[in-house]
């Protein structure tokens, strides 16, 4: 129920689909954000993309690059143990988290992320699949994906952000449910870059593919672009660690299926 004011501002309850954001949020802010940011000539990729029937998002493909180039990087598969005495822990599996513009039964708009578990050993086909499964799916079907999340948006604020913390305490929980390293995009929009708050090592922002100007061979050439942002946590990795893994993403993308 909502309130009206003398002024005609009204009051409500906080929306019940973003209480999912706002634990996230909440654990966010305990880190130390920096960004980089690169641009990717996705010429290769839409090509892949042509041959395979264009069934696979750029997403997908980002996700598959990053994973590679994580996957054999200890520093970036690092999570923070919190505690008296500060602890970092290394997993090994490569779990990626993707973030999903969702619409409720009500019309709420939310934010909601899904997990590619395993991402470094999946095929980009694959990957395509477990992220259309969650696009596809329905926020409210108590059997579907998203049916932990509908149990939290039933939980008052406090009590969900104790659930929070406690589901994610373990290392291992932790990267399950919010990945390795994330990947939002906004390249649906006009828009030509992101940059993602994140609650563990790594997360990649993906900006819309606009034809832009390019230098190849000396000359002028027009050429897909999109903008690659990277956040990473300065508690775990320094930015020249952070560069490095941008540009080998960047490189993996770049050089689709010349190996």
């Amino acid at each position: 129920m909502s309130a009206a004011a003398a002024n005609g501002t009204t009051v409500a309850a906080f929306p019940a689909a973003r209480k999912g954001t706002y634990t996230f949020l909440k654990d966010a802010r305990g880190t130390a954000h920096v960004y980089l940011m690169t641009d990717v000539d996705a010429t290769r990729i839409k090509q892949a993309r042509k041959d395979a029937g264009s069934k696979i998002s750029f997403v997908s493909y980002v996700v598959k690059a990053a994973a590679q180039v994580i996957a054999s990087s200890p520093e970036a598969r690092a999570v923070l143990r919190p505690g008296l005495r500060l602890k970092v822990a290394t997993v090994g599996d490569v779990h990626a988290k993707v973030l999903f513009d969702k619409r409720t039964a009500d019309g709420q708009r939310c934010v909601v992320s899904g997990t590619v578990f395993r991402a470094e050993q999946a095929e980009v086909e694959e990957i395509q699949q477990i992220i259309d499964t969650y696009k596809n799916a329905d926020l409210e079907d108590p059997s579907g994906p998203w049916a932990q999340l509908a149990k939290v948006q039933r939980l008052p604020l406090p009590v969900a952000r104790l659930a929070y913390r406690a589901v994610t305490r373990k290392p291992e929980r932790r990267t399950a449910l919010q990945g390795v390293f994330s990947v939002t995009s906004v390249g649906q929009e006009p828009v030509r870059a992101i940059f993602p708050m994140i609650n563990g090592a790594l997360g990649f922002g993906v900006g819309r593919i606009v034809d832009s100007p390019v230098v190849r061979g000396g000359e002028i050439a027009i050429a897909p672009l999109f903008t690659l942002s990277l956040a990473f946590d300065h508690r775990l990795l320094d930015g020249a660690q952070a560069a490095e893994l941008l540009a080998a993403t960047k490189n993996v993308l770049e050089n689709w299926g010349s190996e």
